[in-house]
Parts: C-alpha cells; sequence; structure tokens
C-alpha cells in the first residue's frame, strides 16, 4: 500500500513537472508568435511607406507616405487577433507582459510624437520665415530610431537576450546620431550628386530602411528564437 503511494506521489509529480514543461513551452510559442507578428507587420509597412513616398513625391506630397505608421498598431491587433483565435490561448506570463507593455509604451510615445511634431510643423511652416522654420523643425526620424532602441534594449533585458541589448544600445544611439546629423543626406550629396529636389525625397525614403532593420532584429528575430526555447 505504502509503495502505491510512493509511485503515486512520484507519477504526480512527473505529470505536474510535464504541465508546467508544456505551459512554458505555449507562453514561449505565444509570446514568439506576437513578436514575429509585430515585425513582420513593422516590416513591410516600412516597404510600403517607402513606396507610397516615392510615388507621391511626383505629385508633390513629400512624405505623405508616413502617415500610414498610424494604422500599424491597428493591423498589428488584427493579425495578432485572427491568430489567437487560430490557436489556443496561452496562460498569462510576466515576462510576455513586460514585452508586450514594453511595446505598447513605444508605439503610444511614437505616435503621440510623431502627430504632435506634424501639428507643430505644419503651423510653423505657415507662420515662421523658411529660414526661422528650418531651425525649429522637429526632425521625427531620430527620436522614432532612439526609442526604438530603447524598447530593443528593455526587450533584450526581460528577454536575457544579451546581443538583443548592445544591437539596441549601439543601433538607437548610433542611428539617433546619424538621423540627427544627416550623414545618409551629406554623404549622397559629395558621392552621390543628388540635387536638392532628391534630396528631400531620398529623407522620407532612408529612415524606412532604418525602421525596416530595426524591426527585422528586434522583433523579427528575436521571435524566432523565443518560439524555440523555454522562459
Amino acid at each position: 500500500m505504502e509503495e502505491n503511494s510512493n509511485l503515486t506521489a512520484e507519477r504526480s509529480l512527473e505529470i505536474i513537472t510535464q504541465q508546467i514543461a508544456q505551459s512554458r513551452r505555449t507562453v514561449s510559442k505565444e509570446m514568439g508568435d506576437s513578436l514575429f507578428i509585430g515585425g513582420i507587420c513593422t516590416m513591410s509597412m516600412a516597404i510600403l511607406v517607402g513606396i507610397v513616398n516615392i510615388l507621391a513625391a511626383s505629385n508633390g506630397l513629400m512624405g505623405i507616405g508616413h502617415l500610414l505608421w498610424f494604422i500599424l498598431p491597428i493591423i498589428i491587433w488584427l493579425f495578432s487577433r485572427k491568430h489567437n483565435k487560430e490557436h489556443a490561448k496561452a496562460p498569462v506570463s510576466l515576462v510576455g507582459t513586460m514585452v508586450a507593455k514594453t511595446w505598447s509604451t513605444f508605439a503610444i510615445f511614437v505616435l503621440g510624437f510623431f502627430a504632435s511634431a506634424i501639428i507643430f510643423n505644419f503651423i510653423a511652416g505657415r507662420i515662421l520665415p523658411p529660414s526661422e522654420y528650418a531651425v525649429v523643425n522637429l526632425k521625427v526620424a531620430p527620436i522614432i530610431v532612439l526609442l526604438m532602441g530603447m524598447a530593443i534594449t528593455i526587450t533584450g533585458h526581460i528577454l536575457k537576450q544579451r546581443w538583443l541589448v548592445v544591437f539596441g544600445i549601439i543601433g538607437g544611439l548610433g542611428c539617433f546620431g546619424w538621423e540627427t546629423l544627416e550623414i545618409s543626406q551629406r554623404l549622397l550629396i559629395v558621392f552621390g550628386g543628388v540635387t536638392p529636389a532628391g534630396m528631400a525625397l531620398v529623407s522620407f525614403v532612408i529612415p524606412c530602411f532604418t525602421i525596416f532593420l530595426f524591426a527585422l532584429v528586434g522583433l523579427t528575430i528575436p521571435g524566432l528564437i523565443v518560439k524555440k526555447q523555454r522562459l
């Protein structure tokens, strides 16, 4: 009788251990899928925004494609919702919640700043002379890449991925300085012979490549890694 009790206890412990392991794998896959979906959607939007900016430039609508960024959270939510309906819902985890809150906060700050910058630049461009407007004009790209670098760094700390932390710090600070000093534009002027009109178009396309890279390394690749490991 005692032997049967011991076997039952051992079996119970084994079942509990298996359930915990299965739960961890499910949580890892669910969070990995969320990161992967967010990364793919952001990368696709970066390509679309760049194409729209190029096509719209011929009609004098410089940078109009950037307005598409406002619908990106909706697109990610729709794809995530569709995915969740097709798969069993994973248990809530602290790690998953922290990662989700990090990127949700990033989206709120970025879209809030983006909207404020558009309104400010629109008003300033109509009440100030060109010389003064060039000084007060808010540059959006440097702030966005800096915030994205911070979000990637925090995600790296949460997931205990040192390479992601390093990329977030170097990429965020490096691209912030690169965009602020407009190094790409200066290099194109010196070595590419780009005209001022062409430079205006390039300035609306180059940030799309930066965001594409950040989304690839900061969301898509970590999503694939997390799906294959336990948290």
